[in-house]
């Protein structure tokens, strides 16, 4: 499980992209991504999230789920993103679905 707070725009969304990358790398068979906390979701975050989603399927398909504020769930719904992203509520929800 990553977690990200604030703001997350192009100054660290690269950095987004390489977390998750990592925590693929290390071969979890799903990602939660905890975004309970942000409260700004720019198109350089919603491009991450992109990448992670196709670099999971790559892997032989590790989905990458994610806990959703209200500024990124508007954000991933705005371009459809929420079609192709497993949204949850709530961490509770997000980990008893990847269990």
């Amino acid at each position: 499980m990553l977690r990200m707070t604030g703001e997350i725009d192009m100054s660290n969304s690269d950095a987004l992209r390489e977390q998750v990358v990592e925590a693929l790398d290390e071969g979890t068979p799903a990602l939660v991504l905890d975004m309970s906390e942000v409260t700004f979701f720019a198109s350089s975050g919603i491009a991450a999230l992109a990448h992670a989603r196709e670099y999971g399927k790559q892997l032989g398909g590790r989905p990458v789920h994610v806990v959703a504020s209200r500024s990124v769930r508007r954000s991933l719904e705005a371009t459809a993103m929420d079609q192709l992203l497993p949204l949850h509520p709530t961490l509770e929800d997000a980990l008893n679905a990847v269990r």
